[in-house]
């Protein structure tokens, strides 16, 4: 496939990991630096082992509701595959996007993988086409209207209260073009007409040159495949996309309450803190979503700094976002890479 060949070569895993871990190992080498004590050390030791299973169990469990969640999609479309087999996959493609930019190995890998179990190239593109398309509705329309209604106590909580008249202004924009992207999904004959005036403008051709047209003939693709998928699934399947909409705010519940481990972890009664502390980090992974290098490295590592930094003394900030960042991206590389080569050399075996 060439997707593959484009997306999964060696030398850009490679790269991908370089510069993952030289920038985010930098930054937390400078955060341990800035705030580690001896107390740090000792307070580390003191973790109860029941802490270090419920931070492990709860990555785990994202991993299985996002295996879940894939499969369900398959099952909607007519496909059957295994749950061992969707889990390895997933793992896989996680490995492939978090050391690419903006995810972008993910959707070449796991159609690849996909269709070496048999789906058809179409299928499986519309597998993964649906599944990211309903994390990314989530993402996109749900981070703006949460930001939007919560502003005050978020900026508050960020000390960043001052600033409230611009992000009311950022907030506007990103609502409207939410609002565009559901009319996009949900009149795709209409919306293409606003997709080529938005690639036609002069702004869009200085930024794209040559390429506007290919970015524009794929987005009013990728928009009218989609909408044909689940127009499918929803005429005949209507209950089950409602629980793949379930299983999608599962999936970012579980992904998002390793922060909430951590600090239980080190002691901190979280009764109470859970909403703000989920929502604060929701805000943040919609900006870390706009950041083209892979995983957000640097970013991440100070915005969770800045969460952990409400809740934990200074002596273990610095620490608490290491090990976040550990469970949270470090792990899913190390698990997902073994999935990835395995399966891969499975493949170049045969």
């Amino acid at each position: 496939m060439q997707t593959e060949n484009k997306f999964l070569s060696p030398a850009l895993i490679r790269k991908g990991l370089i510069i993952t871990l030289i920038i985010g190992l930098f930054t937390m080498g400078g955060l341990i630096i800035s705030s580690t004590t001896a107390d740090t050390w000792h307070s580390l030791l003191r973790i109860h082992p029941k802490n270090i299973l419920i931070m492990l169990g709860v990555v785990v469990l994202s991993w299985l509701v996002e295996g879940l969640r894939v499969k369900t999609i398959a099952h909607l479309l007519g496909e059957k595959i295994s749950f061992p087999d969707t889990l390895r996959i997933n793992l896989a493609s996680i490995f492939s996007g978090n050391i690419t930019p903006l995810n972008s190995g993910t959707i070449p890998t796991q159609v690849y993988l996909l269709h070496q179990q048999g789906i058809s190239i179409g299928k499986a593109t519309a597998i993964v086409t649906i599944r990211l398309t309903f994390t990314s509705l989530l993402l996109v329309i749900g981070g703006p209207l949460l930001l939007f209604i919560f502003r005050g106590k978020i900026l508050e909580e960020i000390g960043l209260s001052s600033i409230a008249g611009l992000v009311d202004y950022i907030l506007l924009l990103a609502l409207l073009f939410s609002a565009f992207l559901v009319f996009l999904l949900l009149r795709p004959n209409k919306g293409e007409h606003l997709i080529r005036g938005l690639f036609q403008l002069k702004l869009s051709k200085k930024l794209l040159g040559s390429k506007a047209e290919s970015f524009c003939q794929r987005t009013i693709s990728e928009v009218k495949e989609f909408h044909t998928c689940l127009g499918i699934v929803f005429r005949e399947k209507t209950l089950s996309v409602f629980f793949v909409l379930l299983l999608t705010v599962c999936s970012w519940i579980s992904t998002l309450s390793v922060a909430p481990a951590v600090l239980l972890g080190f002691g901190v009664n979280i009764n109470g803190k859970i909403f703000r502390i989920l929502l604060l980090q929701f805000v943040i992974q919609f900006f870390l979503s706009f950041v083209p290098i892979p995983g957000g490295s640097g970013l991440a590592e100070i915005g969770f700094f800045s969460i952990f930094s409400k809740y934990l003394p200074k002596h273990l900030q610095a620490i608490s976002v290491a090990l976040w960042r550990l469970l949270s991206y470090y792990l899913n590389i190390f698990v997902g890479g073994v999935c990835f080569v395995r399966l891969f050399s499975g493949k170049q075996e045969k």
